[in-house]
């Protein structure tokens, strides 16, 4: 088993700022670390010809081992590498469920966020869904990495 120290820091000026004003009246600071026994990483660089109109990225039944929330599953960062302005959009649906629709509509109940250029994202991830991906532009550019959770 191998531990990862992911971090996150937030920090802003008050809303007053002559230069970079906030969104807050008050300068923000805030910053939080965790310590995460993991065993496994997957991590690759996929691009929109890779995700064909809509692709699966992660098949929760693929890596479950019981979908007991909370004890299994893992975590993943992904980032919007595109080289220009391209919209990448994230999914989730239920396990071999029906097709999905262009990720991209206004009304597509399965998408979940838009990564912009430069943006990423970390969140948890128990298993227990998919993941599916898509994107505006055939130079639209994501990478992942998904570290399991260590039992």
């Amino acid at each position: 088993m191998a531990v990862i120290k992911p971090t996150i820091t937030l920090t802003s000026n008050a809303s007053t700022a002559t230069t970079d004003p906030g969104p807050l009246s008050i300068a923000l600071s805030l910053s939080a670390t965790d310590t995460l026994t993991v065993d496994t990483v997957k991590s690759e660089i996929v691009t929109k010809t890779d995700m064909a109109t809509h692709a699966l990225l992660f098949d929760g039944s693929t890596y479950d081992d019981g979908g007991v929330a909370g004890q299994h599953g893992g975590f993943i960062y992904m980032k919007n590498n595109s080289p220009a302005d391209h919209d990448i959009y994230i999914g989730a649906s239920i396990e071999g469920g029906a097709a999905i629709s262009n990720l991209g509509d206004a009304d597509d109940a399965v998408r979940l966020f838009t990564l912009k250029q430069n943006e990423f994202c970390w969140l948890p991830y128990d298993y227990t869904m998919d993941i599916v991906v898509d994107a505006e532009d055939n130079a639209a550019t994501l990478e992942y990495w998904l570290f399991n959770r260590a039992i």
